[in-house]
Formats: structure tokens, sequence, C-alpha cells
């Protein structure tokens, strides 16, 4: 359905240097969209081929979306791996989340351009500090801003500096598998409240719950993932193969709500929506917008609350009052058919021998009742822990252990990559140093990341000249190839 590549009309070099020449995603999609307009364009000549069969494509999803129902083929579960543990015999298990991959090229594209216009439309109605899968928006000084977790670091970091010497209390809530958990009913109910304010007509709604309803429909956790895995053994395969276990040695699972499996049968195949769905992150952000409003519905300038995805925190300069807003957003999970971590003191995760301190079980906790941001015994602790940063109350900020090796995992993926490409016989000299530099970009975005705040301590410590080593090294590495 698409124009051979040697018919491509190449972007002028204006166009290439404003995506950037290493953009090639983009320089693609431009080269293809004017080679298309450029075929249309040509009267009295016979229409090619791949015309012919992209709008009989696009003529068929025009088609589906007219009929007064819609039905989307069930994704295929694609599991990758979350943790492993060890068992007191022995024996470990590999717990992996729930990947879920629609085939149907057809389904994909309703799903992601549903999920684009309905992101167009309800954006504005979302509270400002959910900070994930967002427009470009005007942003703490910043105009046409799309955010992201660092902005959540951004705004604690402005929150400690307006206070100043005031007390701050934390809290957090932990959702138990919210993508696995999630009702459909809520759903509907919380999509039906959202659309209301928007500028919508009725067809235009009509349109949109037909599309959402037809995406509930296709999938629920315990058929499409659950059962799919209990009962086939290859749903496992490619988790075992990147952990070298072919003979399966250990036991492979999916993530569990044991609450769930109290419910009716017919009530667990009402909850669940896939994730990676294109739909799901758009989902997640209308119902647990819902659910924020018991908190953000009143301003209070000695409040932070902010959400990222299906993570939340929590800060209050009274400890009565950040521990009575924390019992009223549990309430309201509850009311929305979720389920959280049970609520744990700071104070039993103290060293016994420094009780200034907390041991390694704080940052096992899922859901932390409040406590005192700095040192101090009982529910204190000097750090908090947010999306993978740690940050003291002095403004002093570190990684997360895991994200350092997540990091070293991708720079040896990077590795063996770049040396299969570099040796490709097939590939001219200009072709690997373009995929080099690439590849090369990639790998800093991926540490600036974690710096986009311009924190001058954290680019001084350790931690950031670690991972500058890490890349060093790897162009070394390369180079005595």
């Amino acid at each position: 359905m698409m124009p051979p590549r040697y018919t491509w009309v190449r972007p002028s070099k204006r166009i290439r240097l404003k995506n950037g020449a290493m953009d090639t995603s983009k320089n693609a999609e431009k080269a293809l969209l004017v080679t298309i307009k450029r075929d249309r364009s040509r009267k009295g000549e016979k229409t090619p081929v791949y015309l012919q069969e992209l709008d009989a494509f696009i003529n068929r999803i025009r088609e589906r979306l007219k009929q007064p129902e819609l039905t989307l083929e069930s994704p295929q579960l694609l599991p990758i791996f979350k943790s492993k543990s060890q068992n007191p015999d022995g024996s470990f298990e590999v717990t992996c989340r729930p990947l879920s991959v629609y085939n149907k090229l057809e389904d994909k594209i309703i799903i992601a351009v549903t999920s684009r216009y309905l992101t167009r439309f309800i954006d504005k109605h979302l509270h400002k500090n959910i900070l994930s899968y967002r427009n470009s928006r005007s942003f703490c000084d910043k105009e046409h801003h799309t955010t992201d977790f660092n902005d959540g670091i951004k705004l604690i970091e402005n929150f400690r500096k307006e206070q100043g010497l005031n007390d701050i209390y934390v809290a957090d809530c932990d959702i138990k598998k919210f993508y696995d958990t999630i009702p459909h009913n809520v759903v509907i109910e919380s999509f039906e409240r959202i659309l209301d304010k928007t500028r919508l007509d009725d067809d235009g709604k009509n349109q949109v719950m037909k599309v959402l309803k037809a995406y509930l429909d296709s999938y629920n956790f315990y058929d499409n993932a659950w059962l799919e895995a209990e009962s086939n053994p290859y749903v496992y395969f490619k988790v075992r193969r990147q952990m070298r276990d072919i003979h399966q040695r250990k036991i492979y699972k999916l993530g569990w709500v044991d609450d769930i499996m109290a419910l009716p049968e017919n009530e667990r195949r009402q909850r669940g929506v896939p994730q990676g769905g294109a739909l799901s992150l758009v989902i997640a952000n209308v119902v647990l917008n819902d659910v924020d409003q018991v908190i953000v519905q009143n301003e209070d300038t000695n409040r932070l609350f902010i959400r990222y995805c299906d993570d939340m925190i929590m800060m209050h300069t009274s400890r009565d009052e950040c521990d009575r807003l924390m019992k009223v957003y549990a309430q309201s999970l509850t009311e929305h058919g979720l389920y959280y971590h049970d609520f744990e003191f700071v104070a039993d995760s103290k060293n016994t021998e420094n009780p200034m301190t907390t041991n390694s079980h704080f940052w096992d906790i899922k859901s932390h009742s409040t406590y005192l941001w700095g040192d101090g015994e009982g529910n204190s602790n000097r750090y908090i822990g947010f999306l993978g940063y740690e940050m003291q109350r002095n403004g002093k900020l570190r990684l997360r252990k895991a994200n350092i090796q997540r990091f070293k995992e991708k720079v040896n993926r990077l590795f063996y990559a770049l040396l299969r490409f570099q040796k490709n016989e097939k590939k001219t000299d200009e072709e690997k140093a373009e995929h080099k530099e690439k590849t090369f970009k990639n790998l800093m975005d991926g540490i600036n990341f974690y710096t986009a705040f311009d924190q001058a301590r954290f680019q001084n410590s350790k931690q950031f000249r670690l991972m500058k080593d890490m890349r060093d090294n790897l162009e070394a590495r390369l180079a005595k190839q």
C-alpha cells in the first residue's frame, strides 16, 4: 500500500535540516506523503497499483466505522520480564508484565487515531499535575511543552524551595495492577462524564464511545492474559530465551490481585485493559483524573499532588491534612473499583542501631503512610522516592540503582547491535558513520533524560559520571573492532 522506495520524492534540504538530519523516521514520513500527493495529482495517467490498494484499505476502515456496531480482534499476549524472586526451596519465580499487541493493521489504526482524537479534546479537562501522555501545553513557564517525569522532579524541587524551613510531610499510594483490574463500567462512566465537558457533538461522542466499547470488549485480563498464559506453554518463550532458560528451569507467571479472583467469573471478565494499547494510556488519564478530584478540586498552596500514569505522590505542610487527604484518596480508589497496597509506617523500616535512618525495607514499601521528609526518628526519612529518582530534603538527588542497571543493559545491547551493523559488508562507510552517530545521539538522549532539569549537583555526581563513562567506554570498544 506504499510507493516503492525508488519512486520516493526526496525531501528538500531545508525540510531535512528542519527535521534533523539524523531523524530518518520523520524524513521518511515526509517523503512518503510528498510521493503520494504527487501520484494523486497526476491527471491522465493510470493510477499506480499501490494507490488503488491504499484507497481500498482506507475505504474499508471508513465502512467499518459507519456500521452501528464495531468489533476489534482480541490482542495477542506478549509477556515481558518484570522481576525475579527466589523461593525458600531455591527455585526462582519470574513475574512478567502482560503486554498486549493488536496484530490487525485496521484495528491498530482505528485505536491510534481515536486515541489521538480523544487526547486533543479532553486534555484541557484533566488536572494540570497529570504529567503523562499529555498534549504540549503551557507548563512551569514553558510554552508548548510536553511534560514528562522530569517535570515531576521539578515540581517537587520548586515546592521544597517555596516551603523553606517549613516541615514537609509526604505520602504515596500504589495501585495494585491498575491496567489489569480496572472495571470496564468505570471506564465508560468516566468517559461519558468528561465527554460532556468537551465541545464534541452527539455524533462525535457516539463514535468515540463506539470505538471505546469495542476496545473494552476485545480484552479482559482473565481471559486474554491469565487463562492464555496458563493454557499456552509457548507464551513465555521469548522471556525464557532472554533469560537463557530454554529448558524452563524457572517458574513463570503473571502478576495477579487476589481480590479479583474472589469475584464471580462474569465480573472478572469485565476488568482489565490491554497494556500497550494506545487507548489504554488515555483511559488511565481519564479514570485517574476522576479519582484525583477529591484532592485537586480545592486549591491549597501548602499542598503538592503529582501523578504520572498510575504513580502518585502527595506533599503537605500539615501532617494531619496530609493524612486526611490520603484516606480520602484511598476511599476514592475503592469507589472506582480499584485496589491499592496497604499503607505501611516508615517507622517500621528504621534501623535498630541508628533510629535516625531507614533500612532497605523503606524502598520495598508500596504505599507509604504520612511521614516527615527529613532526618528524625519514627515516621520520617531523609529521602523520598518518585519515578526512579531519590531526593533528600536539602535537594540532593540520585538515581535508583535499578535505573543505573537498566542503563548498563542498554549500553551492552547497543554495543552488539552496532557491531553487527558495522560488520555488514552491504552497508557503505557513509551509512555506517550515520548509523553510529544516530545511535550515540539516542544514547546521550537517554542520559539527558535524567538531567533535563539541569541540576548541577546531580551532573557532578558519581552516578552521572558513571553513565557518561559507560557511553565513552562503548565508543572505545567499537573503535577497537
